[in-house]
Order: structure tokens, then sequence, then C-alpha cells
């Protein structure tokens, strides 16, 4: 048999450098590696961040629809509120609008009340025929189940005092409830102290007379 040809010093030189290259081969695959994995957890990352901002538009957009609905709930259940018109319900129809001067009139049998409805003029119970007052006078109310804007309206029950003026524009009086309310719709709405103005002027949005 032949001895090799190769020798010791010939082929560790060989051995070596393949070592070394694949010693230095060693961080680049690592680093590969490593950014393979940076770039799969960056990947679910914005996966996950993207599926979380979507849930969160989702939450936000159902929050303010039902903010937006609990905002108009209340506008759309909103009671009428009487107490502005009471001389258009409890003085215009106790007035003879063809009477000249003005005259009263009985004005339980249009606003359908019960028999335990009273009106008095000025602590008298009201005369149909006698003459409305032209100093200030008081008109006062105790309502049993009364619908003075028809029975699609409100229903006036308890007891008010209107201390009525006339006016060069219509009629002013100040309002003093004892216990008065009006329900409609199935909601029950106390008349204010206040005062009050017939005519009004509606189109205008407040409560100035019309001139």
């Amino acid at each position: 048999m032949r001895p090799s040809t190769f020798s010791e010093h010939s082929v560790f030189p060989y051995i070596a450098a393949r070592r070394s290259a694949f010693l230095a081969g060693k961080p680049t695959l690592r680093a590969a590696s490593l950014l393979t994995a940076v770039g799969l957890v960056s990947a679910l990352g914005y996966a996950l961040g993207l599926a979380g901002a979507l849930g969160l538009g989702a939450m936000v957009s159902a929050t303010s629809a039902r903010a937006g609905r609990a905002q108009l709930a209340p506008a759309a259940h909103a009671a009428f509120d009487p107490s502005r018109f009471i001389l258009n319900a409890l003085l215009a129809p106790a007035l003879d609008a063809e009477a000249v001067p003005l005259r009263w009139v009985d004005p339980r049998p249009a606003l359908r009340c019960g028999p335990g409805t009273v009106v008095r003029v000025d602590g008298m119970p009201l005369r149909p025929g006698a003459l409305v007052p032209v100093a200030p006078f008081e008109l006062e109310w105790w309502t049993d189940e009364c619908y003075p804007f028809g029975l699609q309206g409100p229903r006036f029950d308890g007891g008010v005092k209107l201390t009525v003026f006339r006016e060069d524009w219509g009629f002013s009086a100040m309002v003093a409830p004892s216990g008065l309310y009006a329900v409609h719709a199935g909601n029950q709405t106390r008349i204010r102290r206040g005062a009050a103005r017939m005519p009004q002027c509606i189109e205008a949005g407040d409560s100035r007379p019309c001139r």
C-alpha cells in the first residue's frame, strides 16, 4: 500500500479554513433566524393591533350610537307643558266672544268637566251673561277632569287662582296653582306658578304679547 501523498500540514489548513468558514456562517444564520423571528412577531403584533383597533372602533361606534339615542330619547318622550297656555285653557272658554262688551259663559260643558268642577269670579260663582270686569279680577277654578284642549288633549285636575288684567292687546295674569296638574299621554305635569298672556306670539318662539 502506498502512503498518502497529503501531508499533515497541507490537510489541516484546509480543515481549519472550512471550520473558520462554518463558524463565520453561524452568526449569519443566527442573524437570519433572529430577523425571521422578529418579522413573525411584528406581523403577529400588527395583526393583533389591527384586530384590537377594529374592535375598539366598533366599541366606540356602538357607544356613540347608544349615547345619541339616549340624548334623543328625552326629546322624543317630552311631555306637553300647558302652563304657558293656562289662559287659553281656563279663561278663553269662559268668555262670550260674540258679546260686546265681553260677558261670561259657563265653560264647564265645553270642557266636558266632571261634576266636581267649580268656577268663581272674585270669590262668587261665575254667572253666565254677567259682564267681564274691566278692572283686574280673580278667576278661580277647581277642575275635575276637564279637557280644555279637546278629548285628545291634556286632562286638568286641581285648583288654580288667576289674577287677570285686561290689556290693550288682550289679557295677562298672575298664576297661583293649588295642586293643579295636567295629564297627557300617560305623563303628569304640574302647572307652574308665574305669569301668562293671551294671545301669544307662538311663531316668534317666545311668550311676548302679539301686537
